[in-house]
């Protein structure tokens, strides 16, 4: 758990109103620069791969997010422009991050929440020198926001994951421990088990690394060696989408250890083989642990509006756009000071307690679950 301070925001008491003159210029620069469209709203933009594996997860967010944006706008908008949320789909064929990026700059976007991973790590360096936008990345790459002006990350963070999941290890005296890490292959992938095997990697400890694709279903090669390994602890960084078929698979194979998982955007709910443990991170909204105001207004609330209970991804939608917009307001729509607002905030919402540091990147609140 995370502790709070007085400083805790909570922003079911906030406003989102008009500004005094002196806001209503920096709208009127808002809706009046060179070259840009004049929009009738404030629009934020929404990138996240629609379809695919990952869509329903991209949906569960979408529709926390358009819960906040409904909400703000019954309050009278951000700075007397009602919010529009401007989607794109990441997995659309023939989608190009960098068109759509400066398409959307175009018609007025300051704003742009992107996720979860290999979309928009390798576009860092292009996004961190417009200093017309600011930035939420959706992803758990744990160096998302450093040296980078224009960001924040409102999302779980892989180095949170990291050391939770290092502690599942239970180290006996002399005894040598055997590790085996398989991570999916790609850039989110990489970094967040680089960092894991950082924090894994201390005396006594044989750590095997391997890697996957995404969505790939055949393990069995990969078991019958982790098995030659005869390896305590199996650990798995990915998506969410492999990790049955990578569990079911280690089954077969004989292994009757212990398995730990990060917290996989695309994961669904299945039974774990008799024999395996399965410590998986979970934040403690899934777990049904958050009891805080505001979280139990959005469990209603949304409940209310789309008929299903929210998911942790829903919650993390919700913040998103309530905490963005609130920066918003702070920064009277410049987005080059929204980033201020972020820096050592902590904030009581829907997923929970979150904290900010001074680099703007945020901690949840999250644990190691045995399934």
């Amino acid at each position: 758990m995370l502790a709070t301070g007085a400083n805790t925001v909570k922003l079911c008491a906030m406003k989102f109103g008009f500004f005094s003159a002196a806001g209503a210029l920096c709208a009127a620069a808002f809706l009046g620069c060179a070259g840009v469209e004049k929009p009738a709203t404030y629009p934020i933009g929404v990138i996240l791969p629609m379809g695919g594996i990952r869509a329903p997860a991209s949906a569960d967010i979408l529709r926390g997010m358009e819960l906040a944006r409904d909400e703000i706008n019954a309050a009278g908008g951000v700075g007397g422009f009602p919010v529009s949320l401007e989607v794109r789909d990441a997995s659309a064929e023939g989608f190009s991050f960098n068109e759509e990026f400066d398409s959307m700059r175009r018609a007025g976007v300051k704003v742009f929440n992107l996720g979860y991973g290999r979309e928009f790590i390798t576009k860092k360096a292009l996004v961190g020198k417009c200093d017309d936008v600011f930035v939420n990345f959706m992803c758990s790459y744990p160096p998302i926001t450093l040296d980078m002006p224009n960001c924040t990350r409102i999302f779980i963070n892989g180095a949170q994951e990291g050391d939770i999941m290092a502690k599942a290890v239970k180290r006996d005296g002399a005894a040598d421990v055997q590790l085996v890490m398989m991570n999916v292959d790609d850039f989110f992938g990489k970094a967040d088990a680089d960092y894991l095997g950082f924090n894994l990697k201390v005396d006594k400890t044989k750590l095997y690394r391997d890697v996957f694709g995404e969505g790939e279903s055949r393990f069995d090669v990969f078991s019958r060696q982790i098995m030659r390994f005869s390896s305590n602890y199996v650990f798995y960084v990915g998506y969410g989408s492999e990790l049955r078929d990578f569990v079911e698979s280690l089954a077969r194979a004989g292994y009757g250890k212990t398995v730990v998982s990060n917290c996989g955007i695309a994961e669904e709910s299945f039974t774990v083989p008799a024999g395996i443990k399965l410590y998986s991170v979970k934040t403690l909204f899934e777990q049904g642990r958050v009891s805080g105001g505001e979280s139990k207004r959005f469990v209603s609330s949304y409940k209310a509006k789309y008929g299903v209970q929210p998911s942790w991804k829903s919650a993390y939608g919700y913040d998103s756009i309530r905490l963005l917009a609130a920066a918003a307001e702070k920064a009277r729509l410049m987005p080059s000071k929204m980033r201020g607002y972020f820096k050592n905030l902590k904030y009581d919402g829907a997923i929970g307690k979150m904290e900010f540091d001074a680099s703007a990147d945020s901690l949840s609140e999250l644990s190691l679950v045995e399934r």
